[in-house]
């Protein structure tokens, strides 16, 4: 059995020049294999007995010699896969389900009675361009470019990816090799594997709408440096789960999503940057500075929500407001979907962002391994910092939405109600926050009405 430890990227079809012009112009020691036609045949029962079980099984063909591949179920953090992967070489593309270890399968399961229901499901076809990547310490990373198809029931969707894949050494140089990447071509982060996109093209099935955990998966007895990596590893996953989902729906409440765990990254970077070790301090605060900036630009997007919001016909916010008629068409004008909707795109497809994640990745890859430091209780630590509340909620909102996430499983004696939904707080648009806005795009020349206009309108806001 091998671990496979990966990132999987997105990318555009002009990455793997510009990674042969990256290469060339370091100092990495590397060796580059021919390109390769992979041909990967994917089998399922028609009840998805692999699927139930989270099991993958592929027959992969290249030049005439065929391996066959179970993949078992694995997890992701922070974008980076882990999953374990049985191989066997095969004498022809036919299953032979009996060469792997009878132990990887589920007890549950009939060998003799799955291999007779196998069929082929799905196939991926595609070109490979790999790069072997050595360092000094013996490190050794394999990166590849995929272009090619994944192919089902006579439809197909294109793949274009970059695969870090850790062959030896310490996983966070796949996060430093990956935010080298990024500043020559574009990339983010692929959440699903081509089989995952394989099942839904065979399935004909709709992107699956992306939910945050109900929870934060923590308890009493972690220490708060323990509830630090948790907190900004779930935040990171609800940031990434709603970029992932917005890519294919293009929607505001995936849009809300990802500010949601940009948020609360920000807060549990904020709340908990003591208790990392002293030598990761500065990268703590450099990374805090790093995500002010981002969330700086995305509130201007917050701002263009609110504008439409408010333009909507149905929307009673601005009933009774002062010339709320022309109100309503400047509104309408400054906040139009298209435009909105490319801004957000823009935003998203920013290096910044990309950078940001990996390097947050990577202070979590590296923070998980290091020993534990003995130090004071997660329920201590947050009867402390509730102190420091000066008891107004919108100076608050962030960080109550934080110990509302934090602590829906910790059930500690607080004055924090209880939501069922943690993150509407991070994603709440009510007439407070429409009323800032408002004056927001009033005060900044967003949307410009007659002086008078203004001061009646501005007035008005301040007193509803």
């Amino acid at each position: 059995m091998d671990i496979e430890i990966e990132l999987k990227l997105l990318a555009t079809p002009s990455a793997y020049q510009d990674i042969l012009s990256w290469l060339a112009q370091s100092r990495l020691n590397y060796t580059d294999s021919a390109g390769k036609q992979l041909r990967n045949d994917y089998f399922e029962t028609p009840q998805r007995t692999l699927r139930k079980h989270d099991i993958g099984l592929r027959i992969r063909g290249c030049n005439g010699e065929f391996e066959q591949t179970v993949k078992t179920k694995g997890i992701v953090v922070a974008g980076m896969h882990q999953r374990p992967e049985y191989n066997v070489p095969l004498p022809s593309p036919d299953l032979k389900l009996d060469l792997f270890d009878p132990r990887i399968w589920p007890a549950s399961v009939d060998l003799t009675a799955l291999e007779n229901d196998l069929y082929l499901m799905f196939s991926t076809d595609f070109l490979r361009h790999t790069f072997l990547i050595t360092f000094s310490d013996g490190a050794q990373v394999e990166l590849v470019f995929d272009q090619g198809t994944i192919s089902a029931n006579g439809r197909s969707v294109d793949i274009c990816e970059v695969e870090l894949e850790l062959k030896k050494g310490d996983p966070a140089i796949l996060f430093e090799i990956a935010q080298q990447l990024v500043c020559v071509t574009p990339l983010r982060f692929g959440m699903q594997s081509k089989a995952a996109r394989g099942y839904r093209l065979a399935d004909n099935a709709a992107p699956q709408c992306y939910q945050p955990p109900a929870n934060f998966n923590m308890n009493t007895d972690m220490s708060t440096a323990q509830g630090a990596i948790a907190a900004l590893e779930q935040s990171l996953e609800v940031w990434q789960g709603g970029e992932d989902a917005f890519y294919q729906s293009q929607n505001v409440n995936d849009w809300r999503t990802i500010k949601a765990g940009m948020l609360l990254a920000q807060e549990t970077l904020n709340l908990f940057e003591n208790q990392f070790s002293p030598a990761k301090k500065q990268q703590i605060l450099t990374l805090g500075h790093q995500l002010r900036s981002l969330i700086g630009q995305y509130e201007n997007v917050d701002l263009s929500l609110c504008a439409q919001a408010l333009s909507d016909e149905e929307n009673l916010f601005l009933v009774g407001a002062p010339h709320a008629s022309e109100l309503k068409e400047k509104l309408a004008t400054s906040a139009s979907t298209a435009t909105l909707l490319s801004t957000m795109n823009a935003l998203l497809n920013d290096k910044q962002n990309m950078q940001l994640q990996l390097g947050i990745g990577a202070l979590l890859v590296d923070e998980s391994k290091a020993p534990t430091a003995c130090d004071k209780s997660l329920s201590y630590f947050v009867d402390e910092a509730l102190e420091c509340f000066d008891g107004g909620l919108a100076s608050a909102r962030n960080k109550l939405a934080l110990f509302k996430v934090l602590l829906l499983d910790l059930k500690l004696p607080i004055g924090i109600n209880h939501n069922d939904d943690p993150w509407s707080v991070l994603r709440q648009e009510d007439e407070s926050s429409f009323r800032t806005g408002l004056t927001k795009l009033l005060q900044q020349g967003t949307i410009v009405l007659q002086p008078e206009a203004t001061e009646r309108v501005l007035i008005w806001c301040a007193k509803n």
